[in-house]
This record gives structure tokens, sequence and C-alpha cells, in this order.
């Protein structure tokens, strides 16, 4: 696959999880401000083939973005440690249910939902930290510190029995991320790029 189809596998990931999102609640009647968190729907039948699939899909979507990011942005091993491991976490809870396995495979599919969770701030942060000074640097760290404040309002609303929200709201914001990196004018991007691998051969001076 080239570049120019690359750059879209972020918002087909994006579009794929809200769209299997919406037709597995509506399917399996589930309720998104109810207690149950979204890890239910992989197991709700008949939801759970469609959420799972979609699951499934983006992860693999997101794995190609991450490539076409490497290569269209300055980026470090960490960040793509921290995508890589968040995507295959992702792979991993929408194959292993966390209902109807028993418990080692609600186990897996937990570990693997926090494993997820965990990871899309980190990978982030770190974007933003190989970025060069300027308005793409500003702007996903504002997006990372956005994240971070969408996962400790997602930790109350958990708390306050609205699961399914405190699993939504960080990913939107981990959506609106992709959606600005794919869109972001491709001059500044090979500026900034540029800027970068300069810096990194001064500094190795």
């Amino acid at each position: 696959m080239d570049a120019a189809a690359l750059r879209w596998t972020g918002l087909a990931a994006v579009a794929t999880l809200w769209v299997t999102l919406g037709a597995a609640t509506v399917v399996g009647g589930f309720d998104l401000l109810g207690r149950r968190p979204l890890s239910h729907l992989v197991s709700s039948s008949p939801a759970a083939e469609l959420f799972g699939a979609g699951l499934a899909v983006a992860a693999v979507l997101f794995l190609a973005f991450c490539a076409w990011v490497r290569d269209r942005y300055p980026t470090s091993a960490s960040f793509t440690a921290a995508m890589v491991g968040g995507m295959v976490a992702q792979l991993v809870a929408a194959l292993v249910p966390i209902e109807g396995g028993g418990p080692q495979a609600s186990r897996v599919h937990t570990v693997a939902a926090l494993a997820l969770g965990a990871a899309i701030p980190v990978l982030m942060w770190r974007f933003a930290a190989a970025q060069p000074p300027g308005p793409l640097r500003r702007s996903t760290g504002l997006l990372a510190r956005a994240e971070l404040a969408a996962c400790v309002l997602g930790v109350g609303l958990s708390r306050g029995g609205v699961a399914p929200l405190a699993e939504i709201v960080p990913a939107a914001v981990f959506h609106a991320w992709v959606a600005t990196l794919t869109l972001w004018p491709a001059g500044v991007t090979t500026q900034s790029k540029s800027m970068a691998l300069n810096s990194r051969s001064l500094s190795r001076r």
C-alpha cells in the first residue's frame, strides 16, 4: 500500500470504530449511560461479532497509520513502541471476550484493555515530544494534555457509574489527534521533519 493510501487509514479506523459501536449498541440494546463498560459489547450477542470485528479491523488500520506517521513525521522509538503495543492490546481485547471464556479469558481481556488505555496518552505525549518547536508541537502537545485530562475524567465517570462514557471520552480525543495528523498541511510537515533531523545531527556532533 502506498503512502497516499496509508494516510487515510487512521480516519478509516476511527470511522470503523464509531460505525460499529453505534450499530452494536442498537443491535445489542446496550446502554451507553449504564454501568457496564464497552468491553461487554464484545461478549453480548448479537452485538459481539459486530463490535469485536470493528475493534480488530480498527487495530490493523491503526498499525498501518502508525507506519505512515513514522514516514511523514519525526518520531521516536518510544512512540512506535507505545502505538504498536496499544494496537496489539486492542486486537487482543477484540478477540478475547471479557465474559463467556472463563476467568483466564476475562483477565486477559482486562489486562489488554488497560494496556490500550495506558498506551494512548503515552504515544500522544511521545509524538509531541519528538516534534521540533512550532505549531505542530504545540497542537499535539495540547491534545496530549487533553487526553490526560480525558483519562482523569474517565476515571471519575467510571466511579460515577457511567462506564461507557469513561472509555468514549478519551477515545474521542485520540481520534481528534488522528484527524489532526492526517489533515496537517504537507509543507509544514516536511519542514518540521527536516528541522528535527537537522537538530538530531547537530546534537551528535
